[in-house]
């Protein structure tokens, strides 16, 4: 794949120097993040947790440049927000608390006191308080989510929303804006008219700011508003939009996301040719174990012996079990590897009283 960057703005050296030097206790470093993307995220958290407001302005006018990517090739606003949001989304608790909330929101309303006119501040304080919502719903089905909960998210919602609705006048030229819009729609069940010409114009602004791509794969769920179908050719489509930059990296990213299943590729609507290339073109683009893994894990979902023995040989001592989903995955996979050119199957068994299994 070849990447076209000769009108794509890379983070400058400052910003990447800023990147090495921006460590604290208090990153996150727990995560072991080594791509360009997540690591520009943590150092941004940094920041904002050493109440370096300065620096983070001075972050979001560079980021805000057109086009303005990580090496990676993802849009760095949306990685300056991811950053942000790390405080309740990744280096809090698993489950943060009200008082989890409370906090880093208080951050950032000082971090609004001490820059007034800053829009990267109100578009963080925004883009929170949608988060907030969602976190008086909870992620379960609609079925358990209780009429009290269901009432905070609603106020909640619709008091992000009054926020969004002010900052329109910036927002009409940041994808930020419309990546917080978008997730609004999705909560509060726009008609699907509505909701689409926001997402066209959004990916017209920036298709790299992933975040949208996301928020529309959901929304043309069949859990949400959509089909299987409808989610199927939203993925195609988010492909096609972010083709110049990353090939086809965001069919098999989006596919891994939603499904995996063994019977992904069963039904033809999901291409393993595509989401193959796809997986090569992430690699290229950074390789990392966690990538190798999936990409092994699919070709044996889809029975592409060859790639699967090649990727797991690639990896060695990095193959990692707990990535394949489950044991029995994992083990399966592993002795179908061992059967290049072989027609039967692997056959495996449980120990007893264990969650270990043996392949044959």
């Amino acid at each position: 794949m070849k990447r076209n960057w000769q009108q794509i703005t890379i983070i400058s050296a400052f910003s990447l120097a800023m990147l090495s030097t921006a460590q604290s206790v208090h990153a996150c470093t727990q995560n072991n993040h080594i791509r360009p993307a997540d690591v520009a995220s943590d150092a941004v958290h940094t920041l904002l947790e050493e109440k370096n407001y300065k620096k983070l302005d001075e972050l979001y006018k560079e980021y805000s440049k057109e086009r303005a990517a990580t090496p990676d090739g993802i849009a760095a606003l949306s990685v300056f927000f991811k950053g942000i949001a790390q405080s309740v989304n990744i280096c809090a608790k698993l489950k943060p608390t009200e008082e989890d909330w409370l906090a880093h929101q208080a951050t950032l309303a000082a971090w609004i006191k001490s820059s007034p006119k800053s829009t990267g501040a109100k578009l963080a304080l925004a883009l929170s308080s949608v988060d907030y919502a969602w976190f008086a719903r909870g992620n379960g089905v609609s079925s358990t989510v209780s009429p009290a909960s269901r009432q905070l998210f609603v106020q909640r919602m619709d008091g992000a929303k009054r926020q969004f609705d002010k900052l329109a006048a910036v927002g009409k030229n940041n994808p930020a804006w419309y990546a917080g819009m978008l997730t609004i729609g999705l909560a509060q069940g726009w008609e699907a008219a509505k909701f689409d010409a926001l997402y066209e114009k959004a990916v017209k602004l920036d298709p790299y700011y992933i975040d949208v791509h996301y928020t529309n794969i959901e929304y043309h769920a069949e859990k949400w508003y959509g089909s299987d179908e409808e989610r199927d050719s939203a993925i195609s489509r988010t492909a096609d939009l972010t083709k110049e930059r990353l090939g086809q990296t965001m069919y098999a990213r989006l596919n891994w996301t939603v499904s995996e299943s063994w019977s992904i590729f069963k039904n033809g609507n999901v291409s393993w040719e595509r989401m193959k290339t796809g997986f090569e073109d992430y690699l290229n683009l950074f390789s990392d174990p966690r990538t190798r893994n999936g990409y092994a894990m699919y070709a044996c979902l889809a029975n592409d012996r060859t790639t699967l023995k090649q990727q797991l040989d690639l990896l060695g001592e990095q193959a990692n079990q707990k990535a394949w989903g489950n044991n029995y995955k994992y083990a399966y996979c592993t002795a179908l590897a061992k059967m290049v050119g072989i027609e039967k199957v692997p056959k495996c068994f449980k120990f007893d009283n264990m969650d270990e299994y043996d392949c044959d």
